[in-house]
């Protein structure tokens, strides 16, 4: 158990920055003092106690008599009186004092738990590219909402309250045995068997639960988010039943494990409540049978109810402290390279990049991770500034990755890619990326209002931009008279066409100065009248300056395209003038 305390404390150690670290060390400081005050609290009680059961104490050569005659004070009443007030201001300035000491300590654990969670924000957002798309979606949106939380409320606040509670018992521990030993045999001997029987038994569950938690709680994500994403499919088979009892089998194994763990941790507290009065029993026992005298056991009975009114709550927090490092030790091994990790992306060394005459891609190769085929072999291409391009090929032909290697998503595995005779780079390709929009199929839509959607993460809104954007991009007769703040839109975009959807993530392309835009399967999911609107923005950018790529499978997309290259496995194998194209009576890849 203490092993494993340590091995804790080093762990999260080991974790933490050196600012950090120094809070850390301030805490622990803290802790400490704390613990001195709420002992001294505690045995402030003591003087009175004993003044109270025993008023020989003032017949005596004892502290307290000698701190009464100090005082000069006659009267016993009212030194008892001045003993009892002591007590009670000195009680109060130790509560202030521990609610204090806690307010610390938590405010401390809620920055860590900040710390982490903008750690492994960073950490995910610096991941590669082919790298992050194998992640599980629920698991990273574990990691950046729950699992930071579950590090500094299971870990860390348990090792903090695991080194007050341990300090405090030790002390009054040591106390006891300075002051009877017998009161200090009889706390070892019913408290120290239970706590060890109990952590040799649960220890190993504790930890399988903690596990078992961390595994089925992005499955119960994905099983909630398939009503939400999945709703018309499910009305439509009527798979409604099927979908709930999903859900909660997973959600039932979840509170299961949790009610399994509250119990565990309630237990100890219960057992030690026995101990208690299993010790009272004997010491009754002894007084009556062995000694023949109730009263001379008083005191006894006074010191060890004391200590148990501080120890048996002290040993319940200890215990569920222990069984939450158990628990969720498992953290350690996710948080370790986030937290490791040493990004900055405002601190990037970035070199600009203009972008005047062309990007060629020479002599290119890719295979991706894991595969030793390349997809592609000394592929060349070449895409003159402001002109319109469009892509075309089966499905796994290659024209995504194509592109995604020349915007720098992913890196090639040999060959280069030039920008105006410049070769992208890790010191340029930051420049690179900033100066180009990606839309998609199903374009991120986020739920405010269309100039915040245009803006994107942009907090001083530039207004000659913005109406630029929203004309370029066909948006004028959607936004009428109104002001692009009080267009509303719904989260993902559900109250716009798709067609608008479209529109907005171009005019946000526009707004951002976007050197190179690329159009992938934009409008594939979109009916011939929407695809003719998106169209018609298409053909009001050309001769704007704005290069375009356009990947698509209806020819329809393309109708104004400068050129149109046909990928087939991996090579470049045609290129067509959109007339060209029809021609052949070909209107479309599958």
């Amino acid at each position: 158990m203490f092993i494993n305390f340590f091995r804790t404390y080093s762990r999260v150690f080991k974790l933490l920055t050196k600012s950090f670290k120094k809070r850390f060390l301030i805490v622990l400081i803290l802790i400490g003092i704390t613990s001195v005050v709420d002992l001294l609290g505690l045995a402030s009680f003591i003087p009175v106690i004993s003044a109270v059961v025993n008023p020989e104490v003032f017949e005596t050569d004892n502290p307290i008599n000698n701190i009464k005659n100090w005082l000069e004070i006659d009267s016993e009443r009212n030194f008892l009186i001045l003993l009892i007030c002591f007590s009670l201001v000195f009680f109060l300035f130790r509560a202030g004092f521990i609610i204090f000491s806690y307010w610390f300590q938590n405010k401390f654990v809620y920055a860590l738990n900040e710390h982490i969670g903008r750690k492994t924000y960073l950490y995910y957002l610096n991941s590669d590219y082919e790298e992050f798309q194998n992640r599980d979606s629920s698991k990273i949106f574990r990691e950046l909402t729950i699992n930071p939380r579950h590090f500094t409320s299971f870990l860390v606040l348990p090792l903090l309250l695991l080194t007050t509670e341990l300090t405090i018992i030790m002390m009054i521990v040591t106390g006891i045995a300075i002051y009877d030993y017998k009161v200090f045999l009889l706390l070892v001997m019913t408290i120290v068997p239970i706590s060890f029987i109990f952590n040799r038994l649960v220890k190993k569950k504790v930890v399988r639960y903690g596990t078992e938690q961390n595994e089925l709680t992005p499955i119960w994500y994905n099983k909630s988010n398939r009503g939400a994403f999945g709703f018309i499919d499910v009305k439509l088979r009527g798979k409604e039943n099927d979908l709930v009892d999903d859900y909660s089998h997973y959600l039932n194994r979840l509170n299961r494990i949790s009610l399994i763990t509250t119990i565990l941790g309630i237990i100890p507290a219960k057992m030690f409540e026995l101990a208690t009065v299993v010790g009272l029993l004997i010491i009754f026992g002894y007084s009556i049978f062995i000694l023949n005298d109730t009263n001379k056991v008083i005191p006894l009975i006074a010191v060890y109810a004391a200590s148990g009114y501080r120890v048996l709550p002290s040993l319940s927090k200890v215990i569920a402290s222990f069984l939450n490092i158990e628990k969720y030790s498992y953290l350690f091994n996710i948080f370790s390279d986030p937290l490791k990790s040493n990004i900055s992306f405002e601190d990037r060394n970035e070199v600009s990049l203009s972008f005047k005459n062309d990007i060629k891609i020479q002599d290119l190769k890719f295979s991706f991770k894991g595969q030793k085929e390349l997809l592609f072999d000394n592929v060349s291409l070449e895409v003159k500034h402001a002109e319109i391009v469009g892509l075309i090929g089966k499905s796994g032909s290659g024209k995504t990755t194509l592109v995604k290697l020349l915007i720098g998503l992913l890196k090639p595995s040999g060959g280069e890619i030039l920008v105006d005779g410049i070769p992208l780079n890790e010191d340029n390709i930051g420049d690179w990326m900033a100066g180009i929009s990606y839309v998609q199929q199903a374009p991120y839509l986020e739920k405010g209002n269309l100039q915040s959607n245009i803006a994107f993460l942009e907090k001083e809104v530039d207004q000659e931009r913005m109406n630029y954007a929203i004309e370029k991009a066909s948006l004028s007769e959607f936004v009428g008279k109104r002001d692009p703040k009080d267009v509303i839109i719904d989260e993902n975009g559900k109250n716009l066409s798709g067609g608008q959807k479209q529109r907005v993530i171009i005019a946000r392309a526009l707004y951002h100065r976007s050197k190179l835009i690329v159009m992938d399967e934009a409008t594939s999911a979109l009916d011939n009248e929407t695809e003719e609107e998106v169209n018609e923005t298409i053909k009001h950018l050309k001769g704007s300056g704005v290069t375009i790529i356009i990947i698509a499978h209806r020819h329809s997309t393309l109708k104004h395209t400068d050129r149109i290259i046909e990928i087939d496995l991996g090579k470049i194998s045609t290129e067509y003038k959109y007339d060209e194209l029809i021609d052949k009576g070909r209107n479309t890849y599958v």
